[in-house]
């Protein structure tokens, strides 16, 4: 099932539009018409795809390409799978700088040739091309985000929304997913074995990682590969946004890559085009609101500033789609996507259901103009959690919101966001009636209790429940080296993800005897003791400390009604 056609928006039609208008003629080498779509020297076939100005390749790098780059180029790889490829097979066992190699050789051989010209390239696509490839609205959606989108963007795969994936999806490690039929290949599949997409892209689910590069192209420790393969299974993994990061000199049997074709003609003819009917949709949208009688002056204000070029294209909610909170036992989402649950039946503050991401962390920095000097070398990802966060920060950051949401209108004037007590994180991870009088007293008071089961003696975290340091946890794994994306473990009764592990969260209140230090509660990706994983278990630390396995979640408090 694929995303509807009405999660689209004027930019492709657009895009479209421009395509149809452009003329033919032009002072490019023969058969390089940039509408035109793209076959390569090699015979790769490259196909269009709405929200990007490139042109993808509709199948995986092939290993009978690759021979021929090693061939031509005299590259030196030698890489050896345990299991046979066909040349029709994805080339695997390729790193980052390999792949970019092949892109640059197939540039340079063709610019040789004058089938292509100096505006021309191949090359890997972005992880913002990728998403655009995949469907995901923040890609193709290039005017403000709705809250739907967001939601739907964080949940979708490439096929749609239904898990286990329907029968002959893609190449998985489909023994490993309950309910999903045997898809025929036991490691890599020819190139095109399964439905493509709308556009004419194979395997952008399954078969083979694929290696994407920013477009700021320098030395990185690190990489992003999109895509899952023909040896994962993990739900969460396997989701359209999911970003795998891993060292970028790391070569394996699950990873490969396809290529783009970028003509800066074509990018800057979309470009004008795309610049166009945005500003066409902001002038509507100002039309409409001046237009009616309850006019929001937030919500006209914020679009003058797009209209004028001062806003930013972050890929947040539009302010104006979002509902403001309200005590009536409903959750809430806040104008950087962040979703509140109630801690108790229609009363009480809200919850974040996630620690408090990478993204929305370091929305608040630049904001606020802001360096995060202790920010972990790992954390790459958006949708991580913020680590390497003082108690002090945290606190600045739900000041900062708290100021955002009620300029949107969606809080009041005396609701806030704050870090939870002690006693609201124990009832948030399902520990109920403690006993003690403060955190000090009630640390491991309670023996029996973890934040995924009840059970002491079965104390070991079922599969896709908490990130932890699974290598010193006989019979527990997990995919995770560092931290796994915030809503990647499954969520408790109430809907909070990561209770238990991931990163460690600060709370508000002091340790006893301690007024310079707050309390810590929850493991951390590199927790793996018994006792310090009970839901009981506390820690603390001075507010101005920093680590890599600490981070926070934020609290809605309501205000008086």
């Amino acid at each position: 099932m694929r995303r509807p056609p009405s999660l689209l928006t004027a930019l492709v039609l657009g895009l479209a539009a421009c395509f149809a208008a452009q003329g033919q003629t032009n002072t490019q080498p023969e058969g390089t018409n940039p509408n035109a779509p793209r076959v390569s020297s090699l015979g790769m076939r490259f196909a269009s795809v709405p929200g990007t100005t490139v042109q993808f390749a509709i199948y995986e790098t092939r290993l009978s390409e690759w021979n021929e780059f090693l061939r031509q180029k005299k590259y030196p790889w030698s890489y050896q799978t345990h299991f046979e490829q066909s040349p029709e097979n994805p080339v695997v066992g390729v790193n980052l700088q390999d792949a970019v190699a092949f892109c640059n050789w197939l540039t340079e051989t063709e610019r040789d040739q004058q089938l292509i010209d100096s505006s021309q390239s191949y090359r890997l696509p972005t992880p913002e091309e990728w998403d655009s490839a995949v469907g995901l609205a923040r890609g193709r959606k290039k005017i403000s985000l709705s809250a739907e989108d967001i939601l739907l963007d964080d949940q979708i795969y490439p096929w749609g929304q239904e898990w286990p994936p329907p029968a002959k999806t893609a190449n998985f490690a489909d023994g490993e997913i309950p309910g999903y039929a045997n898809d025929g290949y036991t490691f890599t599949a020819p190139v095109g074995s399964f439905t493509p997409t709308r556009e004419g892209l194979y395997d952008l689910a399954g078969n083979v990682w694929e290696w994407t590069q920013p477009v700021e192209i320098r030395a990185q420790p690190m990489g992003i590969l999109r895509g899952g393969s023909w040896a994962y299974f993990r739900a969460e993994c396997l989701t359209s946004g999911y970003k795998y990061i891993v060292p970028a000199d790391l070569r394996a049997p699950t990873i490969g890559f396809r290529c783009v074709f970028d003509d800066k003609r074509r990018t800057a003819s979309l470009l004008a085009a795309s610049d166009a009917e945005k500003k066409q949709d902001l002038e509507g949208r100002m039309k409409a609101l001046t237009d009616n009688r309850k006019v929001d002056a937030t919500a006209v204000e914020a679009l003058r500033k797009k209209m004028q070029g001062k806003g930013d294209d972050d890929g947040l909610p539009d302010p104006a789609s979002l509902k403001p909170a309200v005590a009536d036992g409903s959750s809430y989402l806040n104008t950087l996507g962040m979703r509140f649950i109630p801690l108790q039946e229609k009363s009480g503050p809200l919850i974040c259901a996630t620690e408090t991401s990478v993204r929305d962390f370091e929305t608040w920095l630049n904001d606020t103009g802001r360096t995060w000097s202790q920010k972990p070398s790992f954390l790459l990802g958006g949708n991580h959690p913020a680590a390497g966060v003082s108690w002090e920060d945290a606190m600045a950051f739900c000041a900062w919101l708290t100021e955002r949401d009620r300029t949107s209108k969606l809080i009041s004037a005396t609701a806030s966001y704050r870090l939870p007590s002690d006693a609201e994180w124990s009832l948030a991870a399902g520990l109920k009636n403690e006993t003690g009088a403060d955190p000090a007293a009630r640390n491991l008071a309670d023996k029996t209790h973890y934040p995924w089961t009840p059970k002491a003696d079965d104390w070991k975290p079922p599969a896709l429940t908490a990130n932890l340091d699974a290598t010193k946890i006989p019979g527990t794994t997990d995919n995770y080296s560092y931290t796994a994306p915030v809503d990647s473990a499954r969520g408790n009764a109430l809907g909070l993800y990561e209770m238990g592990g991931n990163v460690s969260e600060w709370c508000a209140d002091p340790w006893p005897g301690a007024p310079e230090e707050r309390v810590i509660r929850g493991g951390s990706w590199l927790s793996f003791d018994k006792d310090a994983l009970l839901t009981s278990a506390r820690s603390h630390a001075f507010k101005n400390v920093t680590r890599a396995d600490l981070g926070f979640r934020c609290v809605l408090d309501l205000g008086a009604p």
